[in-house]
């Protein structure tokens, strides 16, 4: 089989997922001496490599086939999220958290989370970490929903262009590695008693914590925590979901934009992003849908 029918094989989210796990895989190849966790990369996107390989081989005869073609990169996106960070702390070790803060100063003349929490309330908070905790969730809705109304150009247009925003996020976070204002403006500690919710806010959180690299009491939860507030992912990803629910006319487009208008609001509000971080995001999710299209449009 030449190269040439062998990438015909795979789609345009599949290859936007193959390009950034070449990408990885390389860089797991050039550190792979600093630590064992390279090579355990290199072991996961072989295997990663693999699956992509035969489910693009599996012919789509029936409705369970042409569900697992549809969603299954979905399942890489987080992994890949995690090899992000181990390869940010050596290529970008720095943290350019006082500068973000500097800007936000500048832009809003104070720092914009001791702004928001003057107004905090634990009703607010619950909602608003609610609203957060769906960031993954609305697109993969938006997408069961347009499978179920078999609107299949609609599906790949949406699958592409979420594919594509999360990785150029990740490799955006590599310029301006920062941890967010609940490490630095405030104090991470005292969270759950200045920001208290109801009755799912401290699970939410929790989940929100281990998804984003805190998963031991034993080192300081700054050092673990991924390096990912510039741009904001959360911003820039869910703009991209209303705006093409909007597009699409989703029948739950106004609830993507009740909810993912909080959960905006929400990136602030909890203390994980900077205001400039908002900015950037809602300027690179113009970028991203942008340039998904002109790539698509190449590849026709």
């Amino acid at each position: 089989m030449t190269i040439k029918k062998l990438l015909d094989k795979f789609s345009l989210a599949e290859k936007y997922t193959i390009s950034i796990l070449l990408f990885y895989t390389l860089l797991s190849l050039i550190f792979s001496f600093h630590s064992k966790i390279y090579l355990i990369n290199l072991a996961q996107n072989a295997f990663f490599f693999a699956i992509i390989l035969a489910v693009s081989s599996i012919k789509q005869k029936n409705k369970y086939s042409i569900a697992i073609r549809k969603f299954y990169l979905l399942i890489f996106v987080y992994f890949i999220y995690n090899q992000t960070n181990t390869y940010i702390t050596l290529i970008n070790p720095n943290l350019y958290d006082e500068l973000l803060i500097k800007i936000d100063r500048v832009i809003c003349g104070t720092d914009p989370t001791y702004f928001t929490f003057r107004f905090a309330n634990p009703y607010l908070t619950e909602f608003l970490q609610f609203c957060y905790m769906t960031f993954f969730f609305m697109p993969i809705i938006h997408g069961i929903e347009l499978h179920i109304r078999k609107k299949e150009i609609e599906f790949d247009t949406l699958l592409r262009n979420i594919l594509f925003g999360f990785y150029l996020s990740y490799l955006l976070y590599f310029f301006l590695p920062a941890v967010g204002p609940r490490f630095t403006l405030h104090d991470f500690s005292t969270l759950s008693n200045e920001l208290p919710g109801l009755f799912l806010t401290e699970f939410f959180r929790s989940v929100v914590n281990t998804g984003g690299g805190i998963i031991s009491a034993a080192i300081p939860p700054e050092i673990q925590v991924h390096r990912d507030c510039m741009p904001s992912g959360h911003t820039m990803m869910t703009l991209i979901n209303i705006y093409l629910s909007f597009k699409f006319k989703s029948k739950l487009r106004y609830v993507f934009l009740i909810i993912g208008s909080g959960l905006i609001f929400a990136t602030v509000y909890l203390r994980y992003h900077y205001v400039i971080d908002i900015i950037a995001g809602a300027v690179f999710f113009y970028i991203s849908i942008k340039s998904e299209k002109f790539i698509s449009k190449k590849s026709m």
